[in-house]
């Protein structure tokens, strides 16, 4: 697929928190049940493990206080993107929505054609690019998407990590969801990213390995224990 730089006005400000405000009616006028709000309890309001598709997840979401999904997705290799998928379905259920890929090979922005140089959040980082300058537009579907730009959690500082979470924050204002690639690798930082409106989910192709039951375990030892495994299916050279 091919992707182009959202321009819309509404992205035209300065600062991260003047996103939140700047955003029209059809993201503001949000509307969400209190029902079950801990992290990984999407799929139901019990605690533990879960297993959902990417359609029955985005479903179960919208009757949650969940507003932000942190995805682990096991195969990207094989062209397995949960992030991306579990977007597009929150897109296409109408909910405005924006995927960040936090993954170290930036591995979402070559899936969707984008090119390897494009801004991305390295530069709002750094100082070099202005929110307006990293987001785009998905062609097929309303979900905006920020790629990585070269930032790496694993090299992530303290205060890195703390921009990033209040870019988050104002994400959360903006959108009605906010869909987080990152890596398995990437797990003892993942609390950085974690809050009680977040659930975490991971992303796998079934009968292939036992990488995402190698992922919960390592997600088990920094006390994460409600976790939605999504089986994904095996696609490549798709856009």
């Amino acid at each position: 697929m091919t992707i182009e730089q959202s321009r819309d006005a509404r992205y035209d400000f300065e600062g991260v928190r003047a996103a939140a405000s700047s955003h029209g009616p059809d993201l503001a006028d949000r509307e969400r049940s209190s029902k079950a709000g801990a992290p990984g309890r999407a799929a139901s309001g019990e605690a533990g493990e879960q297993i959902a598709t990417a359609s029955e997840l985005a479903t179960a979401i919208q009757a949650t206080d969940i507003v932000r999904i942190v995805v682990l997705s096991t195969h990207r290799e094989f062209g397995s993107f949960g992030g991306l998928e579990l977007a597009r379905r929150l897109s296409s259920a109408h909910r405005g929505t924006v995927l960040i890929d936090l993954t170290p090979d930036g591995s979402i922005g070559g899936r969707m054609s984008l090119p390897p140089d494009s801004l991305g959040y390295a530069d709002l980082l750094s100082g070099g690019a202005g929110l307006a300058d990293i987001i785009y537009r998905d062609h097929y579907t309303s979900t905006h998407f920020v790629p990585a730009g070269g930032f790496e959690m694993e090299k992530a500082e303290e205060a890195d990590l703390a921009h990033l979470g209040h870019v988050l924050d104002a994400f959360a204002e903006a959108y009605d969801y906010t869909v987080v690639e990152a890596d398995p690798l990437d797990i003892p930082e993942l609390p950085a990213l974690l809050d009680e409106t977040t659930a975490v989910v991971i992303a796998g192709l079934p009968h292939i390995d036992d990488r995402m039951i190698d992922v919960a375990d390592d997600l088990r030892m920094i006390g994460i224990e409600d976790i939605v495994f999504m089986p994904m299916v095996r696609r490549q050279n798709e856009g």
